[in-house]
């Protein structure tokens, strides 16, 4: 994801391909415009292109600038990001279980609990000018994961809901888990994204209709490319 909060630019979870679909992005994200780079944990899928990204927004580490944002086992051990581009941002910080601000910007960031995951894992509770939008990342449901994020009162949450519904015992939620997830929160923009083949195949986008309409509030089903104007999305949803 690329986001744009006011003036500050934040690429969270630069998985395989992040820097070639940002410059084929119609218009081009520019890497070199970049204020933070953020990883929610290490996964290849969300990390695979850290390195690259930071080369780009550092270009090539001949302009020092830039924040880095991960768990620490991303950064140390068998680390995702590899140690030569550590030195190339300006800040680089080692997130910690609900924690924060970390300052990005004029953006705040905080982190949330724990996710239950395979690596260390972590959640964002993103606040500009009164804007706050939270991402909850892969790991599986638990009570307290709903009443954490449901303590920041999020105006948008990003919900990853790799499953459909299935018996697997796996560290991702379902759709169902991710509906729980959304009406314990209550943002008034709820957006679903990293679909598995199952949610694939059980239509998304209809889906999110359904919940939309029995919950009250909006829903999206999220694609590659597909550009979000957040204030736009919140204000027509109301309260």
């Amino acid at each position: 994801m690329w986001l744009r909060l006011g003036q500050t630019q934040i690429h969270v979870d630069p998985g395989p391909g992040a820097l070639v679909r940002a410059l084929g992005h119609v218009p081009p994200c520019n890497p070199r415009e970049l204020d933070a780079i953020v990883l929610s944990h290490k996964h290849l899928d969300h990390a695979g292109d850290a390195t690259a990204m930071i080369e780009a927004m550092t270009s090539g580490g001949f302009r020092k600038r830039g924040v880095l944002l991960a768990p620490p086992d991303a950064l140390s051990g068998e680390a995702t990001v590899l140690p030569y581009v550590q030195g190339f941002p300006e800040r680089v910080e080692a997130l910690a279980p609900r924690s924060g601000p970390y300052r990005i910007g004029d953006v705040e960031m905080y982190t949330s609990i724990r996710h239950v995951h395979a690596v260390e894992t972590y959640g964002m509770h993103f606040r500009h000018e009164g804007l706050r939008v939270s991402y909850l990342p892969c790991g599986r449901y638990f009570d307290e994961l709903a009443d954490d994020y449901a303590a920041h009162e999020p105006d948008a949450l990003i919900v990853n809901v790799l499953r459909f519904r299935d018996n697997m015992d796996v560290d991702h939620l379902t759709w169902d888990d991710a509906c729980r997830i959304v009406e314990r929160v209550r943002p008034r923009v709820a957006i679903f994204q990293h679909f598995g083949t199952k949610m694939l195949e059980a239509d998304p986008p209809a889906l999110a209709q359904e919940l939309e309409d029995r919950l009250g509030l909006r829903a999206i089903a999220a694609h590659d490319f597909r550009t979000i104007d957040l204030e736009t999305e919140i204000a027509a949803a109301g309260r």
